[in-house]
This record gives structure tokens, sequence and C-alpha cells, in this order.
């Protein structure tokens, strides 16, 4: 059947960069087209849809099977729907985008097969009105560039309560939050992501999600937890509660299973509470660019096909993916061949290839089904507040107590840094100053140890006696954490008679943890956790004892000018197959000397080793 081919040519003001980043947002481009949301069902067959979508295209009723988006990134997309119903058998819509000195021109063509020649007037007329819609769509995308139509009105005396209710909270976050629950367009508040907010206010990212989670309780928000497939990096699914994170994720997109990491797997995204504000939700796009600006292009490969995939201009190592988990890695460099050709089946033969600057990769799909294939960019600075960095916050821990795992659930984490404080002597003391006494002072140094610790984006776990265990999602946190520990137990122990004998002493590691729900609390368990402790056994009075590893990191990251190293030593450790290389740390003798209090009460104080 011949196609109906309608092609537009549309010039517009921004440059082809600045017009890429407006028009791949299909979601926002489809609601300015004036269509219709659209309802999905999940695809398990050999083609390379992964979703059956009904809607209303051109005043029809249509369900189609939508193909992965086409790109190559700032030169074209192209979206490619198989209609199972309506008049049309197919439909393409493609964007060519080309400088025109500091402007660009986009070519919006649209191919559509009728399913009957009697229908091709009926489509043809469809078509025009389409094109139509969506020329005028990206006319207005490029006039109004950053400019984002709100949708339904907010309740002005709902927002003003929350307003009140946030009154404590950080005043200019809190400022920014309702203004753009207020003002913001549908789409931006279907998902909002906290870092991304701060990074775009040039606010702090943790002051951001702080009130983001405050203003949950305030009914500003809703708090939901997105998992993340690790590939295309969208939300393949969402939760209310994290007691009802399955234990493995899978994308229907990529088809591909995942491990439920903490880390990586789960982020925390907010929507307006629909008190505040009634929002659209959509979806009315299911790919396109934007939702995934790692990939540079991304093509479509038919069982026995093959296709040459465009690689970047820009020398640097990146991921070759494709459906089903197969993956591999593409070096591009200077020198190397300019076409490399791979075989696909359960994987890529070659895996790991190299190819010259804006080369190409032609690859043969040998497989009898259909897939896509990416290539992915290996950095890319995205913008999640995963449920592990959640999890560790104060405000989290003081607010969403109840949000915990189910029973029975072990979630993994890639990297935590664990904290475990000891006091010297402790037993001692309950004999000498009574239990009463002994039992007041060490509740004062867990306020004061706990306060830390949240400063330095932490979380207390437990106390355990008058030990604490603390988490930290970033170990220089962890690092700042011990260091204002030390300093700050010389000044806790100035005016106390109690603490003559009483020093603190520290262990802190950094490695993979397993998260589990333990007496209504989340916790940690795993060899990280034994290490950690093992380390501040290992500790003697007023010092910090890691690895090596960690206090190497900490070196380059500026966190050890307070203290000073007195001896690398290989622990032996119960459960380690070999020693493990530490160093023992101490506060520097210029900086004790500055938190030492009087000399008349300076006695029990040890002076810092030369």
């Amino acid at each position: 059947m011949k196609p109906v081919v309608i092609e537009r040519q549309i010039e517009c003001a921004a440059d082809v960069c600045t017009l890429w980043r407006e028009l791949t947002d299909t979601d926002r481009m489809n609601r300015m087209a004036g269509m219709r949301p659209i309802e999905l069902t999940p695809l398990s067959d050999g083609t390379a849809a992964r979703y059956l979508v009904k809607t209303v295209l051109g005043g029809f009723q249509v369900d189609y099977e939508e193909l992965p988006f086409e790109w190559k990134e700032f030169e074209s997309f192209e979206s490619h729907r198989k209609m199972r119903s309506g008049p049309v058998l197919e439909l393409r819509t493609r964007l060519e985008f080309a400088p025109r000195g500091e402007a660009s021109t986009v070519t919006l063509r649209l191919t559509l097969v009728p399913r009957v020649g009697l229908l091709r007037p009926v489509v043809y007329l469809a078509a025009t009105q389409s094109a139509g819609e969506l020329a005028r769509a990206i006319h207005r995308m490029d006039a109004e560039r950053g400019v984002r139509p709100a949708g339904r009105p907010a309740n002005l005396e709902a927002l003003e309560r929350a307003g009140r209710a946030l009154e404590k909270s950080d005043g200019e976050v809190k400022d920014h939050l309702l203004a753009f629950v207020r003002d913001e367009a549908d789409s931006k508040l279907s998902r909002i992501r906290p870092y991304e907010l701060a990074d775009a206010w040039g606010l702090d990212r943790t002051r951001v999600l702080s009130t983001c989670l405050e203003a949950v309780g305030a009914g500003l928000l809703d708090l939901r937890w997105d998992i993340i497939c690790p590939s295309c990096r969208t939300a393949s699914a969402r939760v209310m509660k994290l007691a009802e994170l399955p234990r493995e994720g899978h994308c229907q997109l990529c088809e591909l299973d995942f491990e439920m990491d903490l880390e990586r797997a789960v982020e925390a995204t907010f929507s307006p509470n629909p008190s505040i504000r009634e929002i659209d939700r959509g979806p009315y796009c299911i790919g396109g660019p934007a939702r995934t600006p790692h990939v540079y292009a991304q093509v479509v490969l038919h069982g026995g096909a093959r296709a040459a995939i465009p690689v970047p201009t820009q020398p640097g190592r990146y991921k070759l993916f494709g459906r089903g988990g197969a993956s591999g890695t593409v070096v591009v460099e200077e020198g190397a061949e300019s076409e490399v050709e791979i075989l696909a089946a359960d994987g890529f033969v070659p895996s790991d290839v190299r190819v010259a600057p804006g080369g190409a990769l032609v690859v043969h799909n040998q497989a009898a089904g259909d897939r896509h294939v990416k290539i992915e960019r290996l950095a890319w600075l995205d913008a999640p507040a995963t449920a592990h960095e959640v999890s560790l916050l104060a405000a989290f821990r003081r607010l969403f107590s109840t949000d915990i795992l189910s029973t029975g659930t072990v979630l993994r984490i890639a990297r935590v840094g664990l904290l475990f404080s000891d006091l010297t002597a402790s037993t001692a003391l309950y004999t000498r100053a009574g239990d009463a006494s002994a039992y007041r002072l060490v509740h004062e140094h867990f306020q004061l140890l706990g306060e830390i610790v949240e400063r330095n984006r932490g979380a207390v776990v437990k106390t355990m006696g008058d030990a604490v265990m603390a988490a930290f999602a970033d170990e220089l946190c962890g690092i700042d954490a011990c260091t204002e520990m030390l300093e700050a137990f010389y000044r806790f122990r100035h005016g106390r008679e109690l603490c003559d004998d009483v020093y603190l002493k520290l262990g802190f590691f950094v490695g993979p943890s397993y998260v589990v729900s333990a007496n209504d609390k989340l916790d940690y368990f795993g060899q990280t956790v034994n290490i950690a402790a093992r380390l501040q056994a290992k500790a003697e009075s007023s010092e910090l004892v890691t690895s090596v590893d960690v206090a190497d990191r900490a070196k380059a990251g500026g966190k050890l000018a307070k203290l000073y190293c007195v001896e690398h030593f290989d622990a032996s450790l119960k459960g380690l197959g070999a020693p493990l290389a530490c160093a023992r740390l101490r506060l520097a003798a210029d900086v004790a000397q500055s938190v030492r209090p009087p000399a008349d009460v300076a006695r029990s104080i040890p002076p810092p080793r030369p």
C-alpha cells in the first residue's frame, strides 16, 4: 500500500542544541499538540514493541504497538507505531534538525500507511491535520522556550495552609517549592526530583530534599518510590511505601531483570498532594530522547537485520546495550577503524571494540526476534535522591519512621560508610559513679554524637550500651563526623570529673551492605558491619581506626587536615581471610591544643602523640 507522506519545514529561532532539549520532551510536545493521554498494556512477544498503547489519534480510537524511538543526538529522532485498529496500518513521525546560522530548521515528516486504499483520502486529511498541530506545537515550544504552561490551578487556600505548616522549615527552599507547585506545568509536577530542583535553584541538595520531606507532613507533597532501570534509568515501577518494594526489579522497555539495590535502583520522588493541586499525570508518551539523555543513539534491529549505529564524535568509553541485557564496551579514539562489525545474539561479539570518532558500529542481529540497541554514556550527571541517601536523613527518620521494609525483605546497598563508637572504662564508670550519674553522662554523649552525625548527613542506626552505630551515604561526610566527634569529646570532658578515665574511640569502614527492618527501624548487616565494629575494637583512647584505602580517599578529599596518622598496621580481623591494612588516626597536635580545656582540668586528657 502506497504510504501518505506529509512534510513540513519549521524555521525556529533557537539553535539546534536548545531545540533538541525542548522537542525531545515528547510528553510535553504531545500535550501541546492536543493529543490525548495513553493507556499501556505490556507486550512480551518477539517484536521490538514493549507496550500496546490505546489512545485517540485524529478523532479515531486506536490501539497500536509502539516500537522504541530511534535517534542520533542533535540530528534526528523517529517514532514508529504499528496500528492494530483504526484506518492506518503504520505511522512514523520523524523530526530532523539542521542549523541555520545561529537558528535552526526542523523538518517534520509524517508517514502513514492506510489500512485499505479507500481510506487514503481520510488518512490524508487526518495526517494533514496532525502535521499542522505538531508544527504549531513546535513553533510554540520554540517561542516559549523555558516557559511551562500551568495546568489546573492550585487551591490557593490549601497552598497557604501548607505554607503556614512549613513556617519552621527552610524559608528560602519553602518559597521556591510553594511557587513551583503553584505555577509549574503538570508534566513537571508529576515527578518532582528534589536534587534536580536544587541544582536548578542553586541551592544545597540536602536542604531541598529535607524540605520536600517536611512538605509531605505539611500536606503539600506526596512521597513515592520509583524503581529505576539501570540501563534506561527511567522509572519502571512505582510504590508508595518501602514495604511495597519487590525483591527484584523489571524494566519492560529494556526487558531486563535487576537487583533491588537501594543505592542505585530506588529513587524518592514527589508530586503535589491532590488537595493542593490536581494534575494531569498522563502519560502522553513512553519514549523519546529526553527521557534517557545519557543515550547518544538508539536503533531498532529486526530479526536477521543489520543496522549502522553512529558513535559519538567525542573520544571516550561508552556502553553498548541490547534489549534483554546484552552489553559491551565501545572505546571511541583517534586512529581506530571508522566502521566496526558486531554480531548480536545473546551477547555482542566482539564485546569490546574500538572505533574512530564519528564512525559507526554495524550491528547484525542474529536472533529471530526484534530488539533495540543503543550507545550509552558511562558518565552522566543525573540527579536521583536514592532511597539509601533519603533513609539516612534525619528528617526522613523523624517524619517517616514507619516507612520501613517488609518483614524478611533484604535489599542490597553497594556502598555505605559505617561508624561504630565506644567509651573506654564505661563499666568502671557505672561502678564508681553509680547507675544514675553514669547513665546521664552516657545519654548526654549520645546526644552529642547524634547531633554530629545529623550535621554530617548521616543517621544513627542504633545505640548499644554506650556505643553508637551510624551510617553515611558519603564516606567523606563520615570522616568529617569522626573528626568532629574527637574534637567535641575533648570539650565534652571539660569540667566532668566522671570523665577522668573515659575516652571516645571510633571505627569506620566503607563497603557493601544489606538493609533490613529490625525493631521497626532500618538496620544494616553483613561483613562491612562486622569490620567497622572490629576496627573500633582496635582503636585506643581518642583514636579513629579505619582502612588505609578509606584514609587515602579522605586525604585526597582534603578531610584529614585535622588528623594525623599514628601508624599503618595490618589488622587480623575475625572472618577475613587476610589481614586488613589499617590506619590509626588522632587529632593533630595544634587541633587538640585548640580544643583542650584549661590546664587545671586538662590533666586527664592524653596528649597527642608526636
